[in-house]
This record gives structure tokens, C-alpha cells and sequence, in this order.
């Protein structure tokens, strides 16, 4: 009966440090699965500040992208004021994306991630 109990108890405490190994396994796993979403989320963002940026691009060169997607490429010179509001536009989105890249960075350091 001792041998019984005895056996009961050892098979109790491997099967205790089995889940705790298995619960730090999935506590990795989830920690991985996060990183790599906050990962794709700025690569995410990326793309779209750079589509932003070759909008800016056309538009400060005088294109409408409307018109090129038509098939028309006629330049029109842009007045002073529509790029003065272009820049100050794009000026505020880069702003923007340079704290969402600093804070990018800093959520990877903290992280652990290189």
C-alpha cells in the first residue's frame, strides 16, 4: 500500500513540474506572438507613411494621382499656397512618424529585441 501511495505521489509531482514547464513554454510562445505583431503593426505603419510620402511627392510636383491612374500625365504647377499647406502637412506627419518610430524602438529595447 506504501508502494502504491509512494508511486501516486511521484506521478503527481512529474505531472506538476510537466505543466510548469509547459505553462512557461506557452508564456514564450505568447511573448513571441505579441513581438511579432507589434512588429507587423510598424511595418505597417511604414508602408503606409511611405505611400504618404510619394503622395506628398506628386502632389508637390504638380501630378494628380487621379489623372495618372487615368492614364493622363499633364503637369500643373501647384500655387504657393497648396505647397505651403503641402509642407506644413507633411512636416505634422513626419512628426508624427518619428515618435511612433521612437517609440517603435523603444518597445522593441524593452522587449529584449536587437
Amino acid at each position: 500500500m506504501n508502494i502504491l501511495i509512494g508511486m501516486i505521489f511521484i506521478a503527481l509531482i512529474g505531472y506538476i513540474f510537466e505543466q510548469r514547464r509547459h505553462i512557461k513554454f506557452l508564456e514564450q510562445a505568447n511573448y513571441n506572438q505579441e513581438t511579432r505583431h507589434v512588429m507587423t503593426k510598424h511595418q505597417r505603419y511604414l508602408l503606409e507613411h511611405q505611400i504618404e510620402t510619394y503622395k506628398f511627392a506628386l502632389d508637390t510636383l504638380g501630378y494628380d494621382r487621379d489623372e495618372i491612374n487615368k492614364g493622363n500625365y499633364t503637369k500643373h504647377v501647384p500655387s504657393q499656397e497648396r505647397l505651403q499647406a503641402l509642407y506644413a502637412e507633411f512636416a505634422r506627419k513626419e512628426s508624427i512618424y518619428r515618435s511612433k518610430n521612437i517609440q517603435f524602438e523603444t518597445e522593441l529595447e524593452l522587449r529584449g529585441v536587437e
